[in-house]
């Protein structure tokens, strides 16, 4: 189906309006995964995807990958507990498997030059110019 002025196919539930609630979840879990497994494991790990109830949880350094799975068992009842009262959503298990590293942060924008509180007052006097 398509929709107008789209190109290519949309999918029907695209295109119906509907959203996905997994998507929304990961996009939550994602955004908040510090929260979720710890300052230890946030460095090390990333939400790859949610499978039919379960947490898929990437991990790029290969000596962790072991004593991370042995960890996921014992603490996922604690992280599912945590993730049904912050999110009101529930998953059978979490499982770890090896990923490929997440890419490099995007280098900061170039500052302009001149004062900035300069800059700050000409933007605000005509915001539209700069």
């Amino acid at each position: 189906m398509r929709r107008p002025g789209a190109r290519g196919l949309v999918p029907l539930r695209a295109a119906a309006g509907l959203e996905d609630p997994d998507a929304r979840a990961e996009a939550a879990l994602r955004k908040s995964w510090l929260l979720v497994v710890g300052p230890a494991l946030v460095n090390r790990t990333r939400l790859i995807r949610i499978s039919r109830g379960v947490l898929v949880v990437g991990c790029w350094e290969p000596s962790f990958i072991p004593s991370l799975r042995a960890s996921a068992e014992e603490t996922w009842p604690q992280v599912r507990e945590r993730i049904a009262k912050m999110w009101k959503r529930t998953y059978r298990a979490m499982e770890i498997v090896p990923c490929d590293p997440p890419p490099p942060p995007e280098p900061p924008r170039p500052f302009r030059e001149g004062d900035p509180l300069k800059l700050i007052l000409a933007h605000w006097r005509n915001p539209k110019k700069g």
